[in-house]
């Protein structure tokens, strides 16, 4: 369970802190998410680095479990999903981005990743 603690907090840090600023800085992150999805040069190299990561995490912590150890595992397959898409479908994955900052998707986002980096922050430092 020491590797899942190790991800927990590193994990969860990461969902907190980028949470937090996405809602903080709410306008800034909206537009930089929308540059992002037009650059091409950028979803490559983000799709390499979200691939990497999700390989990362998923060979060493595939654990299904009704517990929080799973979140981990989740992040790591979502992380695969969107690398695998920035890579071989841009356009798609920008589409559906777009779609979704369109609406109150950033938002819900924003606060999903705040209060699961919360979660796992708590889990892995009062284990």
């Amino acid at each position: 369970m020491c590797l899942s603690i190790f991800y927990a907090q590193v994990v969860g840090l990461w969902l907190f802190l980028v949470g937090l600023a996405m809602v903080v800085h709410h306008g800034r992150f909206k537009k930089t998410f929308g540059e992002t999805l037009s650059n091409s040069a950028i979803m490559t190299f983000s799709g390499l680095v979200a691939l990497g990561l999700g390989l990362l995490i998923i060979t060493s912590h595939n654990i299904w479990v009704q517990s929080w150890p799973a979140l981990i595992t989740i992040v790591g397959w979502i992380l695969i999903i969107q690398g695998i898409m920035r890579l071989f479908w841009p356009e798609a994955f920008a589409k559906t981005m777009r779609d979704l900052m369109a609406g109150a998707g950033y938002t819900v986002m924003s606060w999903v990743w705040l209060i699961v980096g919360l979660y796992l922050i708590w889990v892995a430092f009062m284990s």
